[in-house]
C-alpha cells in the first residue's frame, strides 16, 4: 500500500463520537485530533439547499422534527444539531455544503461526501 495517497483513517461523520455528527463542531473536533480526511453525508433542501445530514428524519440528532428534505432552508436554518449530544454543542446549526467546503480548506481536509436521498423512501 506504499502508493496509496488517501488517508488510511477517515473522521466518520466530520468528527467520529467526538461531537455531534455532521456539524462544523465535528470537523473541528476532527481537526484537532489530526484526522486529513473527513466523511460527511449532504442532502437537498426543499428549496435546493445542499446541507448535512445523515438521517431522512430530523428527530434522531436535532431538535427538528420531520422529513428534512421537505422543508425549505430558512426552517432547516432554526434547527439546533447539537443538543442532543451535549450542552457543549448546544446552538450547533445544520451546516450548508458550501460552510464544510470552506472548513476542511481551512484544516487542509479532504472530504468523501455521502449524497443521501432528500425524502424519506416511500414518498
Amino acid at each position: 500500500m506504499s502508493n496509496w495517497p488517501y488517508p488510511h483513517v477517515v473522521a466518520h461523520r466530520g468528527g467520529g463520537k467526538l461531537a455531534p455528527e455532521n456539524t462544523l463542531a465535528a470537523i473541528d473536533v476532527g481537526a484537532r485530533y489530526g484526522h486529513t480526511m473527513i466523511e460527511f453525508d449532504a442532502k437537498l433542501s426543499k428549496d435546493g439547499e445542499i446541507f448535512l445530514l445523515h438521517d431522512d428524519n430530523l428527530e434522531r440528532t436535532s431538535n427538528g422534527w420531520g422529513v428534512a428534505g421537505e422543508l425549505p432552508w430558512r426552517d432547516l436554518l432554526k434547527v439546533d444539531a447539537g443538543s442532543w449530544y451535549s450542552g457543549e454543542f448546544k446552538g450547533e446549526p445544520l451546516p450548508l455544503l458550501a460552510e464544510v467546503a470552506d472548513r476542511c480548506r481551512q484544516h487542509g481536509m479532504m472530504a468523501n461526501i455521502e449524497i443521501k436521498p432528500t425524502t424519506a423512501p416511500g414518498r
